[in-house]
């Protein structure tokens, strides 16, 4: 495995707050990326090992859901991805994100006091504004067998109101605005890795039952009535919670129960909130594909 994985200028080890094992234990930053989830992915695919990280302090082509770019302001970012390897299928997999979520969330708690919501499935807000977003990508073998995952965060640290396109103002806020004071990054960097290698741990033993009672009791609009797109079709329904699959189980108008594996989903309630990416049920076998 290269102990340097990165061609560009100014790229170095974060030796600091590297673990000695697990997820952190490289922990690489960039001055200047296009996307930490494209690089990484590359890295991937030369040998990088489980755990390793990468950071950039500026990133000028991040990716949202779907093919949103992801607005993100040099320091005032934290612009990471996350490659794990797992014995784990491709399918189960895609459960990555929201297992991300739940040890993000506990992190910026430890670290800020921050309070959370989760959003399924890829999303945390606070006080129903973006603070982080979420997107999992797989990288397979020839014989389309899942080979790694790279899970990129991108995470709202300082920047401040008017930092924000005007356009992004109402729906995101960075954690220094909510707690008040400065974040401490390589803290939270390393705090999120320290939890994220734990619950890692425990999916691989146990699969989504593992964190789903972790991610429920945080998860926002449970119990709510919201509408919902799926396809073609625009419905209001009550939010039951994951599916064995970490699909978005509802219950319709009509009282039938279903499983929601992509969609657009606002709150009932303001019909402000952004949509929610798709998640496939079946996970194509190609070389990279993306879960959320």
């Amino acid at each position: 495995m290269p102990t340097a994985p990165c061609q560009h200028p100014g790229a170095t080890r974060l030796s600091a707050i590297e673990r000695s094992d697990g997820i952190g234990r490289i922990v690489i930053e960039a001055d200047r990326l296009d996307s930490t989830n494209r690089r990484l992915v590359e890295l991937g695919r030369a040998g990088a090992g489980h755990g390793t990280i990468l950071i950039a302090r500026d990133q000028t082509a991040g990716r949202g859901k779907g093919e949103r770019g992801w607005f993100s302001a040099p320091d005032g970012s934290l612009c990471l991805s996350v490659l794990v390897r797992t014995g784990r299928g491709l399918r189960e997999a895609a459960q990555l994100p929201l297992l991300a979520a739940v040890a993000l969330r506990e992190a910026i708690l430890a670290e800020t006091g921050v309070a959370a919501g989760v959003k399924w499935p890829n999303d945390l807000l606070a006080g129903g504004r973006k603070i982080c977003g979420i997107l999992a990508e797989a990288a397979c073998d020839g014989d389309g067998d899942l080979d790694f995952v790279v899970i990129g965060m991108g995470i709202n640290l300082a920047i401040p109101e008017a930092g924000f396109p005007e356009n992004l103002r109402q729906g995101a806020v960075s954690l220094a605005t909510l707690s008040g004071r400065p974040v401490d990054r390589d803290g939270l960097v390393a705090s999120l890795a320290m939890l994220l290698d734990g619950w890692v741990k425990r999916w691989e033993g146990q699969g989504l039952p593992a964190f789903a009672e972790a991610w429920t009791a945080h998860a926002l609009h449970l119990g709510h009535v919201v509408r919902l797109t799926d396809g073609d079709e625009d419905i209001c329904a009550t939010l039951i919670g994951l599916a064995a699959d970490g699909a978005l189980r509802i219950c319709d108008a009509a009282g039938t129960v279903r499983d929601v594996h992509s969609g657009e989903i606002q709150s009932g309630e303001t019909g402000l909130f952004p949509p929610v990416a798709p998640i496939p049920s079946q996970l194509p076998k190609t070389r990279i594909g993306a879960f959320s």
